[in-house]
């Protein structure tokens, strides 16, 4: 199984996320009506955090800014294998918006 497909079906069986198209291409992973994240078909995963926690992430080159608003929350990170970081990522965002409702 490819990489972004295992990273789709383990958001998607998450608590109250749901996947649908993205409107820029791939797939969306939405907390209610919030997303907390997409893919690319070219293996980006796009993910909003805090901006607290998208500078921690920055400095500790985790992920790189975001490809098109690198001067909001989001960050962007490669997919690169099935162990990639991208999962918790998202899990990270997924928590963060559980806690706000």
């Amino acid at each position: 199984m490819n990489s972004l497909k295992k990273l789709e079906e383990e958001v998607g069986s998450w608590a109250n996320i749901s996947v649908h198209p993205h409107r820029f291409g791939g797939r969306e992973f939405l907390f209610g009506a919030a997303e907390v994240g997409h893919v690319h078909a070219t293996g980006m995963v796009d993910i909003p955090f805090p901006r607290s926690v998208r500078d921690a992430l920055l400095a500790d080159g985790l992920a790189e800014e975001h490809h098109w608003v690198p001067n909001s929350g989001w960050i962007t990170f490669r997919l690169r294998s099935e162990e990639d970081f991208s999962t918790r990522s998202v899990a990270h965002a997924h928590v963060i918006h559980s806690l706000r409702t």
